[in-house]
């Protein structure tokens, strides 16, 4: 008889405290949608919105039409915000809840290492995603114009691809001269001097006239000059 009763006993902790998790885990993802909800998340990012864990020996119940969530007074959302919670049922309870806010940006790096001198090709850049706050300097959100780069040191996995780590165009490439103005463009071929990265002023070597010029790195083999 005493272990019937044991048993049964068990079962009810077991069950309460599933009830209970199931109640919490509720909670914080209505803590976590309304905090989603006013984010103005950039169209190239995504976000990541956690809330703190919640004390499962809390009397509290899913309060599923009598909860309201708000901010408390002049809260904002930031990386650390706090949610007010609050149930008006006949046995109403509160909570203030700690949520942490991430706003992720994109960034191009590599799927396997990469070595020095490797010229990268679709296949082997990524996407990956990193808080804004943590990423700064001369990185690309978009994979398209690094192809056909060439690694001028180590790439790893995860690691953002910097400009400084790679020639767009590199010293002793051929490239395409395009010189241009408002209304006319013409195009030869050039040697280049000196390694470049987009936006980079380098020297040339105009292969037909052998006349030293400078231009700006515009793409993968391509320099303009403007006159």
């Amino acid at each position: 008889m005493i272990s019937r009763l044991f048993l049964i006993l068990l079962l009810f902790c077991g069950i309460s405290h599933t009830t209970a998790s199931e109640v919490t885990s509720y909670l914080q993802e209505m803590a976590q949608e309304f905090v989603l909800g006013q984010l103005d998340i950039p169209l190239d990012a995504q976000a990541q919105v956690l809330a703190a864990s919640i004390d499962d020996r809390l009397p509290l119940s899913r309060c599923e039409e009598h909860l309201t969530i708000s901010f408390p007074a002049r809260m904002e959302v930031r990386r650390n915000t706090t949610v007010y919670l609050k149930c008006e049922e006949d046995k109403p309870w509160d909570l203030y809840l700690p949520v942490r806010v991430s706003i992720q940006k994109p960034y191009v790096t590599v799927s396997a290492p990469v070595a020095k001198g490797d010229i990268l090709s679709e296949s082997m850049l990524a996407l990956a995603y990193q808080d804004q706050t943590l990423i700064r300097g001369d990185y690309l959100s978009d994979p398209t114009p690094l192809i056909g780069v060439r690694s001028k040191r180590e790439l790893k996995p995860g690691q953002p691809i910097r400009l400084t780590q790679v020639c767009v165009v590199c010293k002793g490439d051929q490239v395409t001269l395009s010189a241009e103005n408002s209304s006319m463009q013409i195009k030869t071929m050039a040697r280049a001097l000196q390694d470049g990265s987009f936006g980079d002023m380098i020297k040339l070597v105009n292969i037909r006239s052998g006349k030293t010029v400078q231009g700006k790195v515009s793409a993968v083999g391509t320099v303009v000059v403007t006159f």
